[in-house]
């Protein structure tokens, strides 16, 4: 199983339709995948009672056991947000960090993929990510793909360049591999 995270809730987000079409492309790989959209979460997870290692929100415990627990593989596509990444990802990641810190994250594989509508495809934000799971124990693919100008990418809420199709695919490629 490997869970995508769509990294923002920000409404009417393209993230989610990338991290769909990558979902997408790792089931016809023949690769079982689930999707965490961080749209999902509702600010009433996370109380000030989480950094006193209480969990909070027993449907954030419930989160964590069916996303991050059992799964050893993540693809995460991060849009750019001030020039890093969205501060909801990294509330999840402090979140849950309190329910299972060395079980969640460490020695497993995680790829990257940055959304811009600029022309830099979030490398800074993804270069942030990566330092966050590589501080939790992490293996950070090396392959960090950065996708920009994303506006230009679809037509219709559907992803049609060729060649960001084909560099997702071989995205997921490697991260089966890893």
């Amino acid at each position: 199983m490997i869970t995508v995270i769509s990294g923002t809730n920000r409404p009417e987000s393209r993230t989610r339709l990338f991290a769909d079409y990558f979902s997408a492309a790792l089931e016809e790989l023949g690769q079982p995948t689930q999707l965490l959209d961080m749209a999902d979460l509702h600010h009433g997870y996370f109380h000030t009672e989480m950094y006193a290692g209480k969990p909070g929100d027993p449907r954030l415990v419930d989160i964590h056991r069916q996303y991050i627990q059992p799964v050893r593989k993540f693809a995460v596509f991060v849009p750019e947000y001030n020039g890093s990444y969205p501060g909801v990802l990294k509330l999840f990641l402090d979140g849950i960090s309190v329910l299972d810190y060395a079980g969640n994250f460490k020695g497993k594989h995680v790829a990257l993929v940055g959304l811009a509508s600029g022309r830099a495809g979030n490398l800074r934000g993804m270069d942030h990510l990566a330092d966050v799971f590589a501080h939790m124990g992490a293996w950070v693919l090396p392959n960090r793909l950065p996708i920009s100008g994303v506006e230009g990418l679809i037509s219709s809420d559907e992803l049609t360049d060729a060649d960001t199709k084909n560099a997702l695919l071989q995205q997921a490629e490697q991260l089966i591999a890893s």
